[in-house]
């Protein structure tokens, strides 16, 4: 029995070895940079969402930022039933546009990288557990920046 779990143990180091060397593989200049391009997109498209958010707040009477949050969270005087339903068509509409930000996102991950996604996965790995990886990574973000300032 002893031999078989020390087998078992073998085998599985083995095969974590095989799967992490390939997700090494997926860390390229070239995939990080496609990366960044993807997370540059997706920021520039929530902040879309935020500011079309911030806008129907600040363009409906009797609405402000704070007030909006207080319903939201249930919090202050109670909603009146215009207050409620302003409430509901502001978080639909955010929600609509969150699911198809999700949407574009996957399409990205599977159409800029390679492997079907398996990169945008490994990628997004080690940027959060490997320093080294985010360093890198950010400092191709910083070059995208700096490109699309020039532009």
């Amino acid at each position: 029995m002893r031999k078989l779990s020390l087998l078992f143990v073998a085998l599985f180091t083995v095969v974590s070895a095989n799967v992490m060397a390939q997700d090494e593989d997926y860390i390229t200049d070239e995939n990080l940079r496609r990366y960044a391009m993807m997370m540059e997109s997706v920021d520039a498209m929530k902040s879309e969402i935020n500011a079309a958010t911030n806008s129907m707040i600040s363009n409906q009477d009797g609405i402000t930022g704070s007030r909006f949050l207080e319903i939201s969270k249930g919090e202050g005087e109670p909603a009146t039933e215009f207050e409620t339903k302003f409430v509901e068509k502001v978080n639909e509409m955010r929600n609509e546009r969150i699911e198809a930000l999700k949407s574009v996102n996957q399409i990205l991950a599977t159409k800029m990288l390679p492997d079907g996604g398996k990169a945008y996965k490994a990628i997004k790995t080690a940027i959060s557990s490997n320093p080294e990886v985010k360093a890198q990574y950010e400092a191709i973000l910083v070059q995208i920046q700096l490109a699309d300032e020039e532009v």
